[in-house]
């Protein structure tokens, strides 16, 4: 065999090992129940939420706040 058909069987055994590996992985996995999934999804979306709404109003008091200065 060629050097270069040696390189591409450890490569293709490297990726089979590391496939099996995550198969593995994921079997220890405590995924979340839906109940604990939807309550999990509603606290991201209020707290990106007021975090948005949080960056808005500094945001704007700044607006006012530069343009109050420029024009005085």
């Amino acid at each position: 065999m060629a050097a270069s058909d040696m390189t591409n069987v450890k490569k293709v055994n490297a990726v089979s090992l590391f496939l099996r590996e995550v198969k593995v992985e994921l079997k220890k996995v405590t995924w979340p129940t839906k109940q604990q999934l939807i309550a999990y999804t509603l606290v991201v979306c209020i707290t990106v939420f007021m975090i948005a709404t949080l960056i808005w109003v500094i945001d704007s008091f700044f607006s006012v706040a530069f343009r109050w200065l420029l024009k005085g």
